[in-house]
């Protein structure tokens, strides 16, 4: 293969959204082609945490300014596209709610329905995301906690995708591997956001595995095609109480840990994630793995948005949570280049906002000829 020294070179400026990667991406025709603008997302440099813990270099990828608000909106693009090319006559697929707000907004501008089986304790406000754009939501009892469970709703998807010629929308490479191809394009800006050059460090949030999974073959095929180009860190930072993936890379294992959930943070909540081993695989080639006390989550989450004007979910914040400990760890030193992935918009999560803003002093109505500041 040609070596290329920057990525432009495949881009075609006239597409939008993940089609500006038209060729580095699976084949859909451009009368298929779906597009809300996702993508091209801005990466922001820290202005006051960065100095505070010590680093010289920490960048926020804010996939939240997406169409509907996260990551997902990429994988969405490129998996209701096919759909439509393939005549499928629907989708079908699970979420926590990013994914289902994604794939409900662009299965309604395909116009074609979209079937979703979520949470039984999902988040509301992500739940009223995905309703507003008409998808057919079941709640699923013990779902995102039970691993069994998780697995029959695997199982009653694809059974279901299959009999039906329904396209099925579960985020995940061992489901989805041309939808999740689209996860790449957001390394392709990170290297094109730092003038065509690889960070030393990715924190990224991991629950199914999916995100980290594109996200390392992204910077891998910007290597294939950058011979002066490395492959930077690559840290998957998971919720204690569904931390399956690192735990078993803290014992060397190849699979993922059984076990069920406990974890509070929503988006984490994967305790049979089914892109585990390929996470373990890229895991055990170049980076490492953080577990996180939920309170620390949700402690970042607030620095975050008094301190850089970042509203995150707090399965965004997390992945500063790891850069906190990979530095009290001396896996990083303060001349690392650090991006952050921030996966979704405070928005998804109104509870914990409710938290944070509960700490602030009450709000009171006052007379404005009385009025003091």
């Amino acid at each position: 293969m040609k070596q290329s020294h920057n990525i432009e070179s495949f881009i075609t400026e006239s597409n939008s959204g993940i089609w500006r990667y038209e060729e580095l991406l699976p084949n859909v025709s451009i009368p298929d082609q779906i597009t809300m603008g996702e993508g091209n997302t801005p990466l922001v440099k820290s202005n006051k945490i960065a100095d505070e813990i010590g680093l010289s270099s920490l960048y926020f990828k804010m996939e939240s300014s997406n169409p509907t608000g996260s990551y997902k909106d990429r994988i969405a693009a490129m998996g209701v596209s096919r759909a439509i090319q393939q005549g499928r006559s629907a989708c079908i697929g699970t979420s926590s709610g990013n994914a289902g707000a994604s794939f409900a907004a662009y299965s309604a501008r395909a116009g074609i329905p979209y079937h979703l089986l979520v949470l039984e304790h999902i988040v509301e406000s992500k739940l009223t995301q995905v309703l507003v754009h008409g998808a057919e939501v079941k709640r699923i009892k013990n779902f995102g906690e039970s691993e069994k469970v998780g697995e029959k709703v695997f199982n009653f998807i694809e059974d279901h995708a299959t009999n039906l010629n329904w396209e099925m929308m579960i985020t995940a490479f061992k489901y989805n591997p041309v939808a999740m191809e689209a996860v790449k394009t957001i390394s392709f800006e990170v290297y094109q956001n730092l003038g065509n050059r690889v960070p030393d460090a990715v924190f990224i949030p991991v629950g199914g595995g999916g995100l980290f999974t594109g996200i390392w073959k992204g910077f891998k095929e910007i290597r294939q095609r950058d011979i002066d180009s490395k492959v930077p860190n690559i840290i998957a930072v998971q919720s204690e109480g569904c931390s399956n993936i690192v735990r078993a890379w803290e014992q060397s294992k190849v699979d993922p840990l059984d076990g069920d959930s406990t974890s509070q943070i929503s988006g984490l909540q994967v305790p049979n994630p089914p892109d585990g081993h390929e996470v373990l695989e890229a895991l055990s080639q170049q980076g490492w793995g953080h577990m996180i006390d939920d309170s620390k989550t949700w402690r970042w989450q607030k620095k975050l948005a008094l301190d850089e004007g970042i509203l995150c979910e707090p399965a965004s914040a997390i992945s500063l949570a790891g850069v906190e400990q990979a530095l009290s760890e001396g896996r990083i030193n303060k001349d690392s280049d650090v991006v952050c992935i921030i996966t979704g918009a405070g928005y998804k999560d109104s509870k914990s906002l409710k938290k944070i803003a509960d700490q602030r002093p009450e709000v009171g109505v006052y007379d404005i000829d009385q009025l003091q500041i």
